[in-house]
């Protein structure tokens, strides 16, 4: 009986990992059409596109990097990087007294932070606009992080709120009664604990930023500011027919986040572990 329910559960075992291997090979199979169509000819790709080069062609690549793709990547960096730790900061810094400090206010305090998830971005168009233009903050990195840090704020703390108010509060107590300051259970104690769903509201936080067209389109003009998303926009525009440079160009683009995702994915996944064993 026991010999059946082992085979049971490698067969079970099996099945599950086919289906997960289907499921990468589906996620990875354009991205691995993306990064070899950068290697082809204009006519290769038009002709057929599912095909290997026949030359591989890495000068399409180093045409993207010389027409602006190097700089619109590290403007995506700065600006991706400084919106996502001002967000965390901030959202960490908002979540903690209302999760955990009872004042008479609390809900109010909660319900307005939660409204901002009702704004959508295009309505705040025109007044932010004026205000950047107001403040001197137009046509700067500081009229995209801004914006970005605006509007992720209310989702983030929500994320971060729900954690909070789930870790026990004679943790807390006993901090307290050790002699740390508000300040430092926030910081050594809340925070180490919460490393899950900081890392997540982050990992969410830079996809977000980084895929960010809008705001960088409208509140910037210098070509030296430009984000990957606008960059590619105007490497479209100046290549008209050149589809596999412009290919090269979104390949390299995804390349940071992958990178980031690589880096940081263990961490992540050994977090969310550790967190359900100590919840």
């Amino acid at each position: 009986m026991k010999k059946i329910k082992k085979n049971s559960e490698k067969v079970a075992f099996s099945i599950v990992m086919i289906i997960l291997l289907l499921i990468a090979a589906i996620e990875l199979v354009p991205f691995l059409w993306m990064f070899m169509s950068g290697f082809k000819s204009n006519s290769e790709l038009l002709l057929d596109p599912f095909a290997f080069p026949e030359t591989w062609l890495v000068n399409n690549y180093q045409r993207a990097w010389v027409n602006g793709i190097g700089k619109y990547l590290l403007n995506s960096i700065w600006v991706t990087g400084v919106s996502t730790v001002l967000t965390l900061v901030f959202s960490i810094l908002a979540a903690y007294p209302i999760a955990r400090i009872k004042f008479k206010y609390s809900k109010a305090a909660l319900i307005f932070v939660m409204s901002g998830l009702m704004l959508a971005p295009m309505v705040a168009m025109i007044p932010l606009y004026k205000i950047l233009i107001g403040t001197h903050l137009y046509d700067t990195y500081w009229a995209m992080i801004i914006p970005y840090v605006a509007f992720r704020l209310p989702f983030t703390i929500f994320l971060i709120w729900s954690f909070f108010i789930g870790i026990p509060k004679d943790i807390e107590e006993s901090a307290i009664i050790d002699g740390c300051s508000p300040a430092g259970v926030l910081w050594r104690i809340f925070v180490p604990l919460s490393k899950p769903i900081i890392s997540a509201a982050g990992m969410l936080a830079v996809r977000t930023f980084w895929n960010e067209l809008m705001f960088a389109l409208c509140f910037t003009q210098n070509a030296k500011l430009k984000t990957v998303p606008v960059g590619l926009l105007s490497l479209k525009s100046s290549m008209e027919t050149e589809w596999p440079v412009l290919i090269a160009g979104l390949a390299l683009s995804c390349v940071p986040v992958v990178i980031v995702y690589l880096l940081f994915q263990k961490q992540l996944i050994r977090d969310m572990t550790s967190g359900g064993v100590k919840g």
